[in-house]
C-alpha cells in the first residue's frame, strides 16, 4: 500500500499539473471550488522521472485527479460529494494521493462542518453512577476521539474501577447503531464521551472537638455519542503521510466488517424467507386436511 500511494503521489504532483493548465487555457468560466481549492504548484523535476511517467494514459490521470461530482446536489469541495465509506481501497488512495499533492490548499471550515452535520450519530448515557464526576472524566477521556475498536482496547487495560462500565456503554450503543442502520464497530468513532453531575446526597460529616458538617455522596452521569466515520475528512485532515496510511487501513478493515455484515444479513433474510415458505407450505396442507 505505500509503495502504490506513493507512486501515485508522483503520478498526482507531476500529471495533473499540465492538465490543470490546459484546461484552464482553453476557457476560463467561474472558477469551480474544486480548481480554486485543489491546483496545484509543483516544482519542476528530474527529466528521467518525466519519461517514466510519460508513459501512464491520460484516462487513468483523469481519473485519479477527478473527484466525484455526478450527483445532483451542488458541489461545495473536494469532500462534498464523496461518501463517508469509500466504495473501493484503489478510489481511497487515489484521494489520499490527491490530497497529499494538494496539501498546500485547506479545504474551508465550512464544508467540514457541513458534512459532519450530515451523518448519523447515536447517543447513549448511563445515570445514577455511585462514583465522583471528576474520577469519571478521568476513564471517558481515555475513549473521547478514538474509533469503538481502540476505545474497547484503551479501557480494557485501564486501570480504573468504572472502565468497564465506560466500556459497556460503547458496546450497547454500537449494538443500537448495528440493529439501526447496520453501521459495525469500525466504522463509528467516539464524538463525544463526558460526565456531568447526578443528584449527590447530602450527609453528615463528623468533626473533632464535638463539631458537625456536610458532605456529599456524589453520583454522576455518562453521555456518549458516536458518531459515523468520515473517512475522506479523516484523510483530509491528517497531517502526514503516515496518518494517511493509517486512515487508509482502517478503512480497509471498515469496508471488510460492512461487507462480512452485509452477507450475514441477507443469509438471514433468505433463511428467514425459507422458514416463512415452509410455514405456509405445512398451514395450506393442514388446511387441506381438515377441509376433506
Amino acid at each position: 500500500m505505500a509503495q502504490s500511494l506513493t507512486s501515485r503521489m508522483s503520478r498526482l504532483a507531476i500529471s495533473t499539473r499540465n492538465i490543470f493548465t490546459s484546461s484552464l487555457s482553453i476557457s476560463k468560466p467561474n472558477p469551480s471550488p474544486i480548481l480554486s481549492s485543489c491546483s496545484l504548484r509543483t516544482p519542476l523535476m528530474h527529466t528521467n522521472i518525466l519519461r517514466s511517467l510519460s508513459t501512464i494514459p491520460k484516462q487513468q490521470l483523469q481519473q485519479t485527479r477527478t473527484i466525484d461530482i455526478t450527483n445532483n446536489s451542488p458541489d461545495f469541495g473536494a469532500t462534498s460529494t464523496l461518501p463517508p465509506l469509500l466504495h473501493s481501497q484503489r478510489d481511497a488512495e487515489n484521494f489520499a494521493a490527491f490530497v497529499h499533492a494538494n496539501k498546500h490548499h485547506k479545504v474551508k471550515p465550512f464544508i467540514l462542518k457541513r458534512r459532519r452535520h450530515h451523518l448519523k450519530s447515536y447517543i447513549g448515557n448511563e445515570k445514577n453512577i455511585r462514583h465522583s464526576p471528576w474520577r469519571m472524566n478521568l476513564v471517558c477521556q481515555f475513549a473521547h476521539g478514538l474509533t469503538v475498536p481502540e476505545a474497547l482496547k484503551q479501557l480494557m487495560f485501564c486501570q480504573k474501577v468504572k472502565a468497564p462500565l465506560v466500556a459497556k456503554v460503547i458496546r450497547r450503543t454500537a449494538n443500537l447503531a448495528d440493529i439501526r442502520d447496520g453501521f459495525q464497530p469500525s466504522q463509528l468513532e467516539v464524538s463525544e464521551c463526558f460526565t456531568t453531575h447526578g443528584t449527590h446526597l447530602k450527609r453528615l460529616k463528623i468533626m473533632g472537638r464535638g463539631r458537625s458538617g456536610k458532605k456529599l455522596r456524589r453520583f454522576s452521569h455518562i453521555r456518549l455519542v458516536l458518531r459515523e466515520i468520515d473517512f475522506p475528512t479523516k484523510i483530509l485532515e491528517a497531517t502526514s503521510i503516515n496518518q494517511k496510511r493509517k486512515w487508509l487501513e482502517r478503512l480497509a478493515i471498515a469496508r471488510e466488517d460492512y461487507e462480512k455484515a452485509r452477507v450475514e444479513k441477507e443469509e438471514l433474510e433468505e433463511l428467514e424467507r425459507l422458514a416463512a415458505e415452509v410455514a405456509e407450505k405445512q398451514r395450506k396442507e393442514k388446511e387441506a386436511e381438515s377441509a376433506k
